[in-house]
């Protein structure tokens, strides 16, 4: 039977989704939202301007990041959640 790919031996692949948003606060929460962003695992604030707080969220899988988008965009203190890009990539270790 002819190999129809890569073939991995002893190697584990792992995927590695990661995504960058825009988090829209409340008008004068921008503070309290920031520091709750920090405060999550597998989030980085990489800054704050006019158009809201941009961040990169990194997880387990994409099903995992869809959740915590989620979750954010409920934050009562958060008026919307615009996903900018996302990256799923395969790593072999």
């Amino acid at each position: 039977m002819p190999c129809r790919g890569p073939v991995l031996h002893h190697k584990e692949v792992k995927v590695l989704p990661v995504s960058g948003a825009v988090v829209v606060p409340v008008p004068g929460k921008e503070e309290e939202v920031e520091k709750g962003l920090r405060a999550l695992p597998g989030v980085e604030v990489k800054g704050r301007g006019n158009k809201g707080i941009a961040v990169v969220m990194e997880g387990r899988s994409t099903k995992e990041l869809k959740k915590l988008s989620e979750e954010i965009e409920k934050w009562d203190n958060v008026v919307d959640f615009q996903l900018v890009y996302l990256n799923v990539e395969d790593e072999v270790e």
